[in-house]
């Protein structure tokens, strides 16, 4: 496997080491220090409680309980336990002193560590997985360092935001050093390596001479905030260029004093201000200041808890094509509360509109449609108020709900990317088809219409190219005689030899072919390479589906010859990935795929017609009909 061949894929390798780097660093320094702090409450140093807890440790975690226990050695060097041993210490022993999202956010990075390993041989993750797990981690990692000291509250949150600005500098090297193991630990130790080299030498000659021009300008703007007292307050802005120099905070006009409780970072032009305990002192007006320009915001700190005063209606009935108001009112004046539909975030935008006067907040919703229909939630962080609406409906339209619903239309706009993959895929396919067949009959320089599959006896037993992985024609001998050699010269039996030989995995499937065309039919032969059975007869790319194509490209090696320098192993390649996500598709119980699910699908399909050799040119890319193909996904995807 070697998957730094394109742009995508390396990324999918930083993504991975990212993830790791977050799992193995930026959790640690959590898990660490509530530990210490349980170890200071109970006055007993981890050994010796872990000593006292072997049988309930040994009963929950028996894999980590045997990592640091062994009969009378117990290892309590915290500092070279990973994170699966932290979070299974930390669980059995203190889960009584956490707060339940505690439990949960250790849980959850419990679960992420364990799932990681089945990414680890690959070394890989692509971007939509990585953000639902980084999203998910970064959210319960939040709620976590809300139990720990200041310091180490800082130090976590620094970690878990510089990530968002880098970009790691991934050689093919590199890539080949992660992919040749499975080994997390390795992983880590380059991850921390790569990640220390790409920080270094972040600022080179380009960049430096960008920051000469003093073209400096906030990309992204300070922004008002009312945060309630002890809570924990970042302000964030950013600048078009990475320059950490000449960029100062201020106070109501004045320098921020840093202090354990205020930090400023920065990183690649990105610069946040973090109050870890924030106190009615720290309200004020904020500013980060670099050179002339700069950008200011307000911070408000509340004493009194936030409280809904008027709660969304429970239930809202309306009439297909009215509009409504989903309207609520809160105590205090906060920042901009988050709006969700189904669990989703909802923005301002067409016929949804969010309003926000005082304390009241509204949702506008015009021209109300089905599936407009569900539950609604305006989210203030702590406290969260919720309605059902309902769409009132003259007659019973189970179908039409049913077409309109977005899980089910997806699925069929997920059928027809694959329709529009095999497009791209099909003149390839007749002319690689063709030239294969064109090349086989040269060198055989012979024809036969007269053997069978019930008839052939393609070679003798001992000179099987199949090696006796699977069941050969030769190793079948029919009930009243026994099979022959082919009496044109052998030219079928060395045909079936090319073909088992041409076969990625020495398992042609000769149920899709007949015999007796092998001479005349280019398809004849090319149906052999298709995995499941059903394509007999087939004549042409149009007459075959998009997995059989695909099932033709994974394998047939000549095919992967006639790409150039494209890697095809069949099972973590484009084709491959492309043809499970096509069975994700088509096999779905329910006829239903999620936005995530859909976008995810039609980037593979599209990966599959830019796929790239190692030089990072695109061979498909010039094949007729490919454009079109990239036109139509692309469609796709803003339907």
């Amino acid at each position: 496997m070697e998957p730094s061949k394109s742009c995508d894929i390396t990324r999918g390798h930083e993504h991975y080491l990212y993830h790791i780097l977050l799992l193995e660093q930026a959790s640690h320094i959590a898990l660490k220090a509530i530990i210490k702090r349980e170890e200071t409450k109970c006055g007993k140093s981890i050994g010796i409680v872990l000593n006292e807890n072997r049988d309930a440790f040994k009963t929950q975690y028996e894999t980590e309980f045997l990592q640091l226990i062994q009969k009378d050695d117990v290892n309590d060097d915290i500092d070279t336990w990973d994170t699966l041993q932290l979070c299974a210490v930390t669980l059995v022993l203190f889960k009584s002193d956490l707060t339940e999202p505690g439990v949960k956010a250790i849980q959850c990075i419990y679960d992420q560590r364990k799932d990681i390993e089945q990414y680890a041989e690959c070394a890989f993750l692509t971007f939509n997985t990585y953000n639902e797990k980084k999203n998910l981690l970064h959210k319960q990692l939040l709620e976590l360092i809300t139990l720990i000291d200041a310091q180490a509250n800082i130090d976590c949150k620094r970690m878990m935001f510089s990530f968002e600005s880098k970009s790691m500098k991934l050689s093919e090297t590199l890539i080949d050093k992660i992919t040749q193991t499975n080994d997390i630990k390795t992983h880590l130790k380059i991850a921390i390596d790569v990640d220390v080299a790409t920080e270094n030498g972040m600022i080179g000659e380009e960049n430096h001479q960008k920051l000469q021009t003093n073209g400096q300008m906030f990309t992204e703007e300070l922004q008002n905030k009312y945060v309630y007292i002890n809570d924990s307050a970042i302000l964030t802005c950013k600048l078009n260029l990475p320059t950490d120099e000449n960029v100062e905070w201020r106070k109501d006009n004045k320098p921020v004093e840093i202090s354990n409780n205020v930090m400023v970072m920065s990183k690649n032009g990105n610069h946040w201000l973090a109050i870890s305990r924030a106190s009615l002192e720290d309200t004020g007006q904020y500013s980060c200041v670099c050179g002339h320009i700069s950008t200011t915001a307000e911070l408000t700190v509340i004493d009194e808890a936030l409280s809904v005063v008027v709660d969304l209606p429970t239930k809202i009935e309306v009439s297909e094509n009215r509009n409504i108001d989903i309207e609520c009112k809160v105590n205090l004046l906060t920042s901009k509360p988050v709006w969700r539909y189904k669990g989703g975030i909802l923005q301002s935008s067409g016929r949804k509109v969010i309003q926000a006067n005082g304390t009241t907040h509204k949702l506008k919703i015009m021209n109300v449609k089905l599936h407009d229909e569900g539950e609604y939630t305006i989210d203030f962080g702590n406290v969260s108020s919720k309605t059902t609406v309902q769409i009132q409906v003259e007659t019973d339209l189970i179908h039409r709900r049913q077409i309109t619903q977005e899980v089910y239309r997806n699925w069929m706009r997920g059928a027809l990317a694959l329709k529009y993959l095999k497009i791209g895929l099909e003149d390839f396919s007749e002319k690689v088809v063709a030239k294969h067949h064109n090349d086989l009959m040269k060198t055989l320089g012979n024809t036969c219409n007269t053997c069978t599959e019930r008839s052939l006896l393609p070679h003798k037993q001992d000179q099987c190219p199949r090696q006796g992985k699977h069941q050969c024609l030769c190793t079948k001998i029919q009930k009243k005689k026994s099979r022959l050699l082919c009496p044109n010269g052998g030219f079928c039996g060395n045909v079936y030899n090319k073909i088992v030989c041409n076969h990625r995995f020495q398992d042609p499937s000769f149920t899709n072919t007949d015999v007796q065309k092998w001479s005349s039919d280019p398809w004849s032969v090319a149906t052999c390479f298709i995995n499941t059975t059903g394509y007999k007869d087939k004549q042409s790319a149009k007459d075959v589906d998009c997995s059989g194509l695909l099932s033709m490209c994974i394998n047939n090696i000549y095919i992967e010859m006639m790409l150039g320098e494209v890697i095809i192993d069949g099972k973590i390649d484009a084709f491959a990935q492309a043809r499970a996500a096509r069975n994700d598709i088509l096999h779905s119980p329910n006829y239903e795929l999620s936005e995530n699910q859909l976008n995810k699908f039609i980037k593979m399909f599209k990966e599959v017609l830019e796929i790239k050799d190692k030089h990072g040119n695109t061979p498909l890319k010039g094949e007729p009909g490919v454009v079109n193909a990239l036109h139509l996904l692309d469609k796709v995807t803003i339907l």
